[in-house]
């Protein structure tokens, strides 16, 4: 894909248009991300990709050549990386490189200088650009649009390239121009306390603060005409009746359990020492217990398998938690003692 740049430019019947079938949200929001830097909140689906082709199609005359200015579009993934460069290079006529893995990473200063020479928007994995700025292959001065995709992933306590980046190279005094900031997003938080309002809040501030952007979205009305969303039914299930002998080996090891226990008290006599080992011997059995009612079991017997196959050292020192895990193992395994693990 683009490797090496056309002797002429299109002719006029060649020229591509990303205008002609943009929805009015997209021509609304990329007028808005040429005037400031933006992060677009748009659920899968919506067409975030085209609002970024949009933009790089407004703003063609700072990197259109013989510029020395280019755009960098940024992808967290290879896939996405080939897929959001064919996307560009199918919508424009902008000449267009991607770059991941397979050693394009340590190319030299002048490689990296015949291809800003040569092509108009890059495409790569954020590690590369990151690599290549610390090198001083590429200079950020040189970049007029940097296009995020997933962005969710800039957060300014996480060391992923997009936020080191960010920290190191967008906030350089040293600079006197830089680029225009663009994200994409499907979810403007990652990992855990989605649901609670005020580390959505607080994960929103970082993102903008980081990405020097503002979150953009569109009112879902917009939405409904051109997006299509499911119907959603909920189902309410009651919970699952255990069988018989679930049951039977469920009060078998809580039997197990007060035998360690006991077996465990009688046989030390330093208290702290003592705690120590129950709440060890505590948390296998909630283990198994947890394994037998979700997994059945099979999958409970595996467990204390597995626990058991722990190197010889660590079982020395919680050997109560030894003796019960062969118990319960042997337990188990008395229904399915025909089955090869």
């Amino acid at each position: 894909m683009g490797d090496s740049p056309a002797a002429a430019g299109p002719s006029a019947a060649e020229l591509k248009d990303p205008r002609t079938i943009a929805r009015k949200y997209q021509l609304d929001l990329c007028k808005r991300a040429v005037e400031e830097n933006i992060i677009v909140y748009l659920g899968t689906g919506c067409g975030k990709t085209h609002i970024a082709v949009l933009l790089i199609y407004e703003l063609g005359h700072l990197i259109r050549k013989p510029s020395s200015e280019v755009c960098i579009f940024l992808a967290p993934t290879i896939p996405l990386v080939r897929q959001q460069a064919m996307v560009i290079e199918s919508s424009t006529n902008f000449k267009v490189q991607c770059y991941y893995g397979n050693g394009k990473n340590s190319r030299c200063h002048e490689e990296w200088e015949n291809d800003l020479r040569d092509f108009e928007v890059l495409v790569m994995t954020p590690q590369i650009l990151l690599h290549s700025l610390r090198h001083c292959y590429i200079k950020m001065s040189s970049v007029a649009l940097l296009i995020f995709d997933e962005c969710h992933h800039a957060q300014a306590q996480k060391r992923h390239p997009y936020a080191q980046i960010m920290k190191e190279f967008y906030n350089n005094n040293g600079v006197a121009k830089f680029p225009r900031i663009f994200g994409m997003t499907a979810s403007p938080i990652i990992g855990k306390g989605g649901s609670n309002k005020l580390n959505y809040t607080k994960c929103i501030n970082s993102l903008e603060e980081l990405l020097h952007a503002k979150v953009c979205s569109v009112d879902n009305v917009e939405l409904e005409s051109v997006v299509a969303s499911p119907d959603m039914e909920v189902y309410f299930y009651g919970p699952v009746n255990r069988s018989n002998l679930t049951i039977m080996y469920n009060k078998e090891l809580d039997s197990l359990k007060l035998q360690s226990e006991g077996m465990l008290r009688e046989s030390l006599c330093d208290f702290k020492d003592s705690q120590k080992k129950l709440k060890s011997l505590w948390r296998l059995h909630e283990n198994l217990i947890f394994c037998l009612q979700e997994l059945g079991s099979f999958g409970a017997l595996q467990a204390a398998r597995t626990f058991l196959s722990f190197d010889d050292d660590r079982l020395d020192s919680f050997s109560f938690a030894h003796h019960y895990l062969n118990k319960a193992t042997s337990v188990l395994s008395h229904n399915i003692t025909d089955v090869q693990v």
